[in-house]
This record gives C-alpha cells, structure tokens and sequence, in this order.
C-alpha cells in the first residue's frame, strides 16, 4: 500500500468514517482464502474429520457485515459486489489489524458512509 493511500485510509479511519472503496478492500484480503478453503471442505467432505467446513463458516460470518454495508448502505447487489472484488487493487488492500478496526466499528454502528 502506497504511503498516500494509506495516510489517507487513516485519516478516515481515524475519523470513523468508511469508504465503498474500503469495504471492498476488505472483502477481497480474505476472498482468495475462502476459495481455498471451499474447494478443501468440498474434497475432504467425506471424510471422517473436516476441520475446513468450521473454518469457511467462520470466515463467511466474519465478513458478512461488510458485505451488509455494502448492500444496505450502497444498494449494492451481490453481482456488483463481486465484479468489485474481482477489479480490486492488490496494493490497497487493508491488513488485518486495519480490517479488525473496521469491523469493530460497523458492529458497535460506529461509522459514518461517505
């Protein structure tokens, strides 16, 4: 992430506020993991023990509520959204700590959309 972006991203972080932008960035850091661990969970499903269908889930019901925002707070449609994800930036994406703020404020409605 370039120093601008992110000073920026700060600032509005800072601020309480959150960008489309943002909130996409967010979805995509863990996009490529759900990926993987929906094709492992549909290869091992058979199997005695499946540790990777309680982990897709729980990572499906931790980026949810940016996907709620998206849809209710932008009037995003699925489709949108994933044609989003798909173009997004790699050198914007948040790190986890940044995500984990994020999603701290939208739980506790702490947020303004802008």
């Amino acid at each position: 992430m370039n120093k601008s972006y992110r000073l920026k991203m700060e600032q509005l972080l800072n601020e309480h506020k959150l960008t489309r932008e943002l909130l996409i960035s967010c979805i995509a850091k863990s996009d490529k993991k759900v990926a993987d661990l929906a094709y492992k969970e549909k290869q091992y499903r058979n199997v005695g023990y499946n540790n990777f269908k309680l982990e897709l889930d729980n990572l499906i019901q931790y980026r949810q509520s940016f996907f709620d925002i998206l849809k209710d707070g932008y009037h995003m449609t699925l489709a949108e959204i994933k044609s989003e994800i798909a173009v997004a930036d790699v050198n914007k994406i948040p790190t986890k700590n940044v995500i984990d703020q994020i999603r701290g404020m939208i739980e506790t409605w702490d947020y303004t959309l802008i």
